[in-house]
């Protein structure tokens, strides 16, 4: 065989030998460009996926706190409207000493009182400046002031008053 022969048979398996180098180089690069271009996907979906829980949970948030919010509202409303209405019933009871029939009631609740406190001894009775009296016998005390009476009356309005929110 002559030195050209040899050389030309390296060359071609030289060739040879790159071209299949380069082919695989080829498709090594071609298989991390696709796995590359799949992890992205994975990757941007996993981060999609968080990106929306956390929208969902920010929602929930916002809606619960907006509920707190209007219920607070509400909730403030009502308690000005009861304000409202025990300060026009309270002027009302202040009112009640010009009617004629105020000396009746005072009667019949220092009766009551005297039929109450009987047993525990001599009842005083003490009729007071902003209207009412308070009865006392021995340790016991009725109050029968006209401000006792309006939220004795308030607190066994209660149920019916929590029936006017709904």
């Amino acid at each position: 065989m002559t030195l050209a022969a040899v050389e030309d048979a390296a060359l071609a398996s030289a060739s040879a030998q790159a071209d299949a180098i380069r082919r695989a180089a080829q498709a090594c690069a071609e298989q991390l460009a696709e796995d590359a271009r799949a992890e992205a996907v994975a990757v941007i979906a996993q981060r999609r996926a968080a990106a929306e829980r956390l929208a969902d949970q920010e929602e929930q948030q916002h809606l619960a706190q907006a509920r707190a919010e209007a219920r607070a509202t509400v909730l403030r409303a009502q308690r000005s409207v009861l304000t409202d209405a025990v300060s026009a019933a309270r002027a009302a009871v202040r009112e009640l000493s010009e009617d004629s029939r105020y000396r009746g009631l005072l009667e019949r609740l220092a009766n009551d009182a005297r039929e109450r406190l009987a047993a525990a001894g001599p009842v005083h009775i003490t009729a007071l400046p902003d209207g009412g009296l308070v009865a006392r016998a021995g340790s016991r005390e009725i109050d029968y002031s006209l401000d006792a009476q309006l939220d004795r009356c308030c607190g066994a309005m209660a149920s019916e008053l929590e029936r006017l929110w709904r």
